[in-house]
């Protein structure tokens, strides 16, 4: 059973403070219900490249942050920047979340996904689950 998103993080939803956190429960549901499979795959794959690549990131002049270049990287071949644009605008905003909660919705994406396989992705997403 997965568990609503302040289980993982430091999110409490009766504080009702506006945040990124409030933002992704109100739009995707306490328990990332609501999300696509490929919205958290993307999700929690650029969340984890952030929290891998931050503390040696540098950008020697580029213009491209540090939680972009993840998102590039997490959603290549996807089209992510065209196709989702909310999804994208979530994730670059949830790089000014500290580490335990980043770390915290990657685990809740993870229990998310977890027992599922997409078997191939031609046009659309198939999700297969045992």
């Amino acid at each position: 059973m997965a568990h609503p998103i302040g289980y993982h993080t430091s999110y409490n939803p009766q504080a009702l403070t506006p945040g990124i956190l409030d933002r992704i429960q109100q739009e995707w549901g306490s328990q990332l219900e609501h999300m696509t499979y490929e919205q958290k795959i993307v999700m929690r794959a650029a969340l984890s490249g952030y929290i891998a690549e931050k503390p040696v990131w540098k950008t020697e002049g580029s213009g491209i942050t540090c939680i972009d270049a993840c998102i590039e990287s997490a959603g290549v071949d996807w089209d992510i920047w065209d196709k989702d644009e909310f999804l994208v605008e979530v994730i670059q905003q949830c790089s000014l979340l500290s580490e335990g909660d980043i770390e915290g919705l990657i685990a809740a994406l993870t229990e998310q996904i977890r027992d599922r396989v997409y078997a191939s992705r031609i046009e659309e997403w198939v999700v297969v689950t045992p």
